[in-house]
């Protein structure tokens, strides 16, 4: 999990550090691996893209839109099961898009001012950013409180994918990042259909992610100050799937099997998770005792 490999420096399995991807402020929570950068993007339902464009007036405007991402490694000789069914499998191909070299893949819409403006241009520089908010950090004083939160942020460039069988790939991550093994529990996607949706692959440059996963951390004596009602810690924030709620097509059907099964498994997830990151460490605790003291 993010906040457990080795921070603080470019990893021998990771992103090198440039000017770029290299995290200045909190160094000790960086981290270049590609598990912790890639394992990021695949725990968030939304990532930010951020790309520039010329308007009206021929001036360059920064833009920013909120897509889904996915990370994949597209081999025509490896192809996806259509059948998600074998868990074994399907664990296996996530792992591998984790510890190593992948790809960025995003679905949007030949509306948007992204598609329009790699359509003109054939490839266009992006940085996506993908954050998760694990819990609210309670200082002493206004200026000790934080979160615990896990960023990525990938550089690279986008180009649209016109391979069908590329596109195919691409759409069942896609469809697999937002509810686990859902491709084959669903009705085939029609060509027609594939050829309508738009995705985009990001070949990455350099990336980088950013983790605090802690209690409230050091502190001197003097801030803990003389009020004795102030109250420190974390409070844990983590995503919940709520109960299913049908749509009345065929009111028979009920939402069990996969989707029950990555709903609970999900949930149990991210509030274990955070939880876990909001306990204090062995230091933490000594210096809890010498406060007591």
């Amino acid at each position: 999990m993010p906040g457990e490999t080795n921070g603080n420096g470019a990893a021998p399995d990771g992103y090198p550090q440039t000017k770029l991807n290299t995290i200045r402020i909190y160094k000790q929570r960086g981290y270049y691996d590609y598990r912790t950068v890639h394992s990021i993007v695949a725990a968030t339902f939304v990532s930010h893209v951020a790309f520039t464009i010329t308007d009206e007036d021929g001036e360059l405007t920064p833009m920013n839109m909120p897509l889904t991402a996915v990370m994949g490694r597209y081999d025509p000789n490896d192809p996806l099961p259509e059948d998600d069914g074998d868990e074994a499998e399907y664990i296996r191909q996530q792992e591998a898009v984790l510890d190593g070299p992948a790809d960025l893949y995003l679905h949007t819409n030949a509306a948007s001012l992204l598609y329009k403006s790699i359509k003109e241009k054939g490839s266009i520089r992006v940085c996506v950013t993908s954050t998760k908010v694990d819990g609210v950090v309670l200082f002493f004083t206004p200026n000790g409180h934080s979160l615990n939160y896990r960023s990525s942020i990938i550089h690279g460039d986008a180009t649209l994918i016109t391979d069908p069988a590329e596109k195919r790939y691409a759409m069942h991550l896609l469809t697999n990042h937002m509810s686990r093994r859902r491709w084959s529990a669903t009705n085939p996607v029609t060509p027609s259909a594939l050829k309508a949706v738009q995705v985009m692959r990001v070949r990455i440059r350099c990336a980088s992610a950013k983790v605090r996963a802690a209690n409230i951390g050091d502190f001197e004596r003097e801030q803990v100050g003389e009020r004795e009602d102030v109250w420190t810690g974390v409070v844990p924030v983590y995503e919940v799937l709520g109960e299913p709620v049908g749509s009345g097509v065929f009111p028979e059907r009920t939402a069990e099997g996969q989707v029950e099964e990555w709903r609970v498994a999900r949930n149990e997830r991210e509030k274990g998770y955070a939880e876990r990151v909001a306990q204090p460490s062995e230091v933490e605790l000594k210096m809890r005792e010498m406060v007591s003291q």
